[in-house]
């Protein structure tokens, strides 16, 4: 039997019948096939007929390409991919290593650099066996350098794009916020100071970021502290009449740091709330033992697995599900309120627990102690997250404060003398007052509010509204005189207190009655003060040809056009309403710009604690101070520089 004709060189040898010999159909002299390979019909084609070697060659290649062109279309299935067969230059061009200044190889490297600083990775992360075989099946042709390389890379090209970026951002800001802190870790002997930026663009789109975390080897006294920040800002550009107000905690090293850099300083907001609250809780013994208590039963369970699993049983009896007991820490806001909340939810199964242990139980008049906190610190827990929040405004101090104190209030009213944390609840309203008793003769604060569509003119007397109107328009007239900042001051000269109207203080409900169980949460409470606040007739006001007559009628227009519901967003509704309101919305612009507590470098240091952990305590303040910056302000801008 004859073999299958495939090659070329058939067409010019016929094969005999055992296929051990084949004769040419030229010549017609008969050929061996040793090995039955055509090796030697080629050579004798090639030695005698070069012509029709020449034609044979031609042919054989024009159907080799045709093929290769099919095969090109052709889609593999992954069992076929395998066994592919490359060619000597696709071996060779798979083989091959991308070079340094490869797009796809730069791409990487950004990558591996952006996740070095977003996991709070060590930079021989990438040196360890594990992530190279990751990389090696990923993308074989990528060079993956070593630690060396991407510190470099990280503190010097990763940073200098996305600070780039940050001085593009920075330069939408007519104004600035900022938030300071100061950060130490004893292990790795290192400290940061750490300065946010807040603004709000042209369009009303507010932004936060990271500015800087400056090494800081020095005392942590004020002069000090003035200086380094005198150095932050130069370096980003950022000139002094374009600080609008620094929030800081109550450090004294703080406050003079900000007295020495001339600049309006406000405490934070929340940090001020806790403490009245500490202060509160602590001048009323029967709370301190059973505080004292709680945690000693909160630390018997979180040194102990077995108890653990003996109180999940018991829930599980109960048809509860399983929860564990909260331990109260000093520097944590709020634990104290947590710890109650969760053992007043897990009440049953700790009672049944305690029973069959040596643990001292909580006596009922202990647990009526616990509800009466837990009903008084809720809307402060709910104050601190909503003051917390990265979308809050300074514009919401006030307005929250007020709810609060009117929480107070109507605590009092209802309690007997014989409620168990009467002297706390009176202590704790004396501590609010104190702290927060200047508000309403901070213009950082009343103007911010007043520029709040949410709520404008309603948590003021007619008196201080006129004083704010008068300011703003002072403010107005320093801007147009190129006056500093600094030389407004942002405490006014207090005129005659007017309380506010009966209607905004005064519960629709009696005390005792159904409302006494009713529990609103904290915005739910501001929204009925808001709701419950007359609205004044509309005003006019004559024109006239004075300098602040254009003014007069945007704040004139605004303060007639009707208020925010207290879950919209007033940066949205200034946005569609600047083209009308043009100067007042630059000034809207400055004064909602700052938050309302530091708690933007208190997160910021959250993730310190996290880059510098025991097995890694010896990286440089420097590079720390520049992941940091990375980490936070990449995100910002979507990985995009």
């Amino acid at each position: 039997m004859a073999p299958p004709i495939q090659s070329e060189i058939w067409t010019y040898f016929t094969p005999d019948d055992d296929r051990n010999k084949a004769q040419c159909k030229i010549c017609n002299k008969t050929y061996s096939r040793k090995g039955r390979t055509t090796s030697s019909l080629r050579n004798h084609l090639k030695s005698m007929h070069p012509k029709q070697f020449s034609l044979f060659e031609s042919s054989s290649n024009e159907k080799q390409m045709q093929k290769m062109k099919a095969d090109a279309h052709k889609i593999l299935t992954p069992l076929q991919e395998p066994k592919k067969q490359l060619s000597i230059a696709e071996a060779v061009q798979k083989e091959k290593k991308w070079d340094t200044n490869n797009s796809n190889s730069k791409k990487i490297d950004k990558l591996i650099g952006e996740m070095i600083a977003l996991q709070n990775l060590p930079f021989n992360f990438v040196e360890g066996l594990g992530f190279r075989r990751l990389i090696q099946e990923l993308s074989p042709r990528y060079n993956l350098r070593g630690r060396n390389f991407f510190t470099d890379f990280v503190c010097t090209e990763l940073y200098g794009k996305v600070a780039n970026k940050v001085k593009e951002l920075i330069e939408n800001f007519d104004y600035m916020a900022f938030t300071s802190d100061i950060w130490s870790d004893p292990s790795s002997n290192a400290s940061l100071l750490s300065l946010t930026c807040h603004g709000i663009a042209e369009n009303f789109d507010r932004s936060s970021i990271i500015l800087k975390c400056e090494t800081f080897d020095d005392r942590h006294t004020g002069d000090i502290i003035a200086e380094k920040f005198d150095t932050m800002l130069t370096e980003w550009n950022i000139s002094k009449v374009q600080v609008h107000c620094i929030i800081r905690d109550e450090g004294s090293n703080m406050k003079r740091a900000r007295r020495l850099a001339v600049f309006n300083d406000l405490d934070c907001a929340v940090h001020k709330m806790q403490l009245a609250i500490r202060s509160g809780l602590q001048s009323q013994e029967n709370i301190t033992v059973v505080k004292q208590k709680c945690k000693k039963i909160s630390t018997h369970f979180n040194h102990s697995t077995i108890a653990q699993k003996q109180l999940q049983k018991i829930q599980d009896r109960l048809n509860q599900p399983h929860l564990r007991v909260f331990q109260d820490c000093v520097t944590r806001w709020n634990s104290t309120f947590y710890m109650f909340d969760r053992f007043l939810k897990v009440k049953d199964a700790l009672s049944l627990y305690i029973n069959d242990s040596e643990i001292d139980p909580i006596l009922p008049e202990e647990w009526k102690i616990i509800e009466c906190c837990v009903e008084l610190l809720k809307p402060f827990e709910e104050a601190t997250r909503e003051l917390s929040n990265s979308h809050t405004l300074i514009s919401s101090v006030i307005p929250i404060i007020k709810v609060l104190g009117k929480k107070l209030d109507d605590y009092l009213t209802r309690s007997q003398d014989s409620d168990p944390i009467r002297v706390a609840v009176t202590t704790l309203k004396t501590e609010i007052s104190a702290k927060f008793s200047l508000l309403e003769e901070n213009n950082l604060y009343v103007i911010a509010t007043y520029l709040d569509p949410r709520y404008k003119h309603k948590f003021f007397t007619p008196v201080t509204e006129e004083k704010i109107k008068d300011d703003i328009l002072k403010i107005r007239t320093n801007i147009e005189n190129d006056v500093s900042n600094s030389q407004i001051s942002p405490n006014f000269k207090a005129a005659k207190k007017m309380r506010m109207a009966d209607s905004l203080v005064k519960d629709t409900e009696q005390p005792g009655t159904s409302g006494a169980a009713r529990k609103p949460c904290l915005k739910s409470d501001l929204a009925m003060m808001l709701d419950s606040s007359s609205e004044d007739e509309s005003q006019e006001i004559s024109e006239n040809g004075c300098p602040d007559a254009v003014l007069k009628k945007e704040l004139l227009s605004y303060r007639n056009k009707t208020s925010l519901n207290i879950n919209e967003n007033p940066l949205k509704w200034w946005s569609v309403n600047r083209s009308e309101l043009k100067i007042l919305s630059g000034i809207a612009r400055r004064f909602l710009t700052p938050p309302p507590a530091s708690v933007p470098s208190e997160q910021l240091f959250s993730s310190a604690g996290l880059i510098y952990e025991p097995l890694r305590n010896r990286l440089e303040p420097e590079k720390a101070a520049i992941l940091l910056f990375i980490k936070y302000n990449s995100t910002i801008f979507k990985f995009s520089y």
